[in-house]
């Protein structure tokens, strides 16, 4: 169960990786404007991408902090680090899915309760 929930977790931390490029270095492409479903033209204006700058650096900080939890943070404290990070995942993931898509809940959202279950009970 333990390295379920570790998978699981280091998934969720490699996804907000990937959510940190498409949004800092890659978000007037066609792949972010298909992910976000906006225009590429919405994408290409300067306020744009300095707010999707920020948010892909926020996401940044979530995986790192998820890996943190796992790999650096003592043994002792390592549960209850992993899942206040994840907490926050599951929060944002609401947050987006009220305010912007309710994919939103299913892409980010759910992996995260997973890994939420699967490091509780491990």
């Amino acid at each position: 169960m333990a390295i379920a929930a570790t998978i699981m977790a280091c998934l969720v931390a490699l996804e907000h990786f990937f959510i940190l490029w498409l949004e800092m270095f890659n978000a007037d492409s066609e792949m972010a404007a298909s992910a976000f479903g906006v225009s590429r033209e919405l994408l290409k204006k300067p306020e744009v991408q300095t707010l999707f700058k920020n948010q892909g650096l926020y996401n940044g900080f979530l995986g790192v902090g998820i890996l943190f939890s796992l790999f650096v943070v003592p043994a002792a404290a390592s549960m209850g680090v992993t899942l206040f990070f994840l907490a926050f995942v599951m929060v944002a993931a609401v947050f987006g899915s009220v305010t912007a898509s309710k994919s939103i809940l299913v892409v980010q959202g759910l992996p995260a309760l997973i890994a939420f279950i699967l490091v509780y009970l491990a």
